[in-house]
């Protein structure tokens, strides 16, 4: 296949679901070799078994477990590029919010996502060559009800990709941050408070789709070597 993907090794995080899994799925219609990694071996299995054994190889963890990531930065310590798109999402009344719900999101939107993003980009800097895409959210320069906590991780994340592109771009390595508004995957799932419910509910347009998302993964992946598209924000039409 002659794209500009043929032939790329390419690691995704959170790949069993969403926006990850339509993205190993976009990125191997176009040829390139990926490493998909979640937390349920099943659904990695069942993606697997869609995009072909040979497109893609499964490494089933949790991005919080140390041990873990130096295990999956080894199997990925030759990837050309780096989809870092793990993460997870629980809205409610910030008065509403326990610590231990804001401690699971900071602890891996924030805490694990750096440490893979060290770990993979490790290996970028030895071959002075590398892609490293951080998939945040417009939550990352907007803070809205129900979603402050969230939106606290995603300014965090957002900081971490500007910082590693400034820190990285002397060895070779491009960082491009996506940023999508609502998307329609099952990482809302577990928001049950009545006024998330409400608030979804009442919403006046459509979220975007996983595959939509997937798309500007493609895009900035696919750009001329010398080209860094270093934000791409993407919202759902009617929704500004």
């Amino acid at each position: 296949m002659n794209t500009p993907l043929a032939g790329k090794a390419v690691l995704v995080t959170g790949a069993s679901a969403g926006i990850g899994k339509a993205t190993a799925i976009a990125l191997t219609q176009l040829g390139a070799k990926v490493i998909a990694t979640g937390r349920r071996q099943t659904a990695l299995d069942a993606l697997k078994q869609k995009c072909g054994d040979s497109a893609v190889e499964t490494i089933a963890g949790d991005l919080n477990d140390v041990g873990f990531v130096d295990d999956l930065a080894k199997a990925a310590r030759d990837v050309d590029i780096f989809v870092n798109n793990a993460g997870v999402l629980k809205y409610a009344p910030l008065m509403d919010m326990t610590d231990a719900d804001c401690e699971w999101m900071f602890r891996t939107n924030v805490l694990a996502t750096l440490r893979v993003s060290q770990a993979v980009a490790k290996s970028m800097i030895e071959r002075r060559r590398g892609h490293i895409i951080v998939m945040t959210s417009i939550a990352a320069r907007e803070v809205y009800q129900l979603g402050v906590i969230y939106c606290a991780t995603k300014h965090a994340l957002s900081a971490i990709a500007r910082g590693l592109r400034i820190e990285l771009q002397g060895h070779g390595i491009k960082v491009t941050e996506i940023a999508p508004g609502m998307v329609d995957t099952e990482i809302r799932l577990g928001s049950d408070h009545p006024r998330v419910i409400a608030a979804l509910n009442a919403r006046k347009f459509d979220p975007l789709t996983p595959e939509e998302v997937a798309e500007a993964v493609v895009f900035a992946a696919q750009a001329a070597p010398n080209c860094c598209p270093d934000l791409i924000e993407l919202r759902p039409k009617g929704s500004a």
